[in-house]
């Protein structure tokens, strides 16, 4: 009876141990359903009150057309190829981001170099660089380039900025310990500069989605999430064009949180001295 009731004390100590560490998390994702409610709410009475599925089809009806496409050969390919081509356009985009930032700040004149490029990339309309870079690459090519215009400005801000708030303290002492450069590099530099190369690369990933999808449609990129977005909406299915465009929010997410989950596990596989620049 006494083991009884100790067992009882402990699962309920660890259950309500549970929700006091996740109450923020809990609290959260409550109120993030309850919104969600709340807005699948106003879409269902306005597509009543329209009464018309071609104008605004009801989320029952996106929703079930959603999960026709799902089993789909068709949907699975265009998925595919959409997320390969955002993957390929972010790492490249990173990549490209991380060596110019690097350059940058131990080559000061290189600065200005970029500093024209970075204005042009967030001045301009994503439109215009996808019907410029139509005339020059094909349809397959253009939409990973116009994810890499949009993840190369971020990335570089953000690691110029990080690797300038490197701790001059930290300097001094490599100086006075003459660290070679790749011991700077390895012990000084990423780990100041980690965060804030973390940041821009999750911040990015929405928009390198949002882009190259964008990119899609505009030049009809055959096998592409994009390219059923155009054919829907040309050919006046609504109750497609929802569901594609739940697919396109679907994704993104995933992608999202997969990215965030990856950026974890590195910074666990690095060790405590990078773990301890991340906080």
């Amino acid at each position: 009876m006494i083991l009884d009731n100790n067992r009882t004390r402990n699962a309920e100590n660890g259950v309500s141990g549970f929700f006091v560490k996740y109450k923020k998390t809990l609290i959260s994702l409550g109120a993030f359903l309850i919104a969600l409610v709340l807005w699948g709410a106003i879409w269902a009475f306005t597509a009543y009150r329209i009464g018309v599925s071609f104008i605004l089809p009801s989320p029952i009806a996106a929703f079930a057309e959603f999960f026709k496409l799902l089993p789909q050969k068709e949907f699975i390919l265009a998925v595919t190829g959409s997320i390969a081509r955002v993957l390929s356009g972010l790492t490249l985009g990173i990549l490209s981001g991380v060596i110019a930032a690097f350059l940058s700040f131990f080559i000061a004149p290189l600065r200005f170099f970029f500093a024209p490029l970075i204005k042009v990339a967030r001045a301009t309309p994503v439109a215009s660089f996808i019907l410029i870079c139509a005339l020059w690459m094909n349809s397959n090519t253009t939409p990973i380039f116009i994810a890499v215009i949009m993840v190369f400005p971020i990335v570089y801000e953000n690691g110029l900025t990080g690797l300038n708030e490197t701790d001059s303290a930290l300097v001094e002492v490599a100086n006075i310990y003459r660290f070679s450069a790749l011991k700077r590099l390895i012990y000084l530099y990423l780990p100041s500069s980690a965060p804030y190369f973390g940041s821009a690369c999750i911040s990015s990933l929405g928009l390198a989605w949002k882009s190259c999808v964008s990119a899609e449609v505009l030049i009809v990129t055959e096998k592409s999430v994009g390219y059923y977005v155009y054919t829907s909406k040309l050919y006046f299915e609504s109750e497609k064009l929802f569901a594609w465009t739940i697919a396109i929010v679907l994704l993104s997410v995933l992608l999202e949180y997969t990215v965030k989950l990856i950026a974890y596990l590195i910074k666990r596989l690095m060790g405590r001295r990078f773990a301890l620049y991340g906080k």
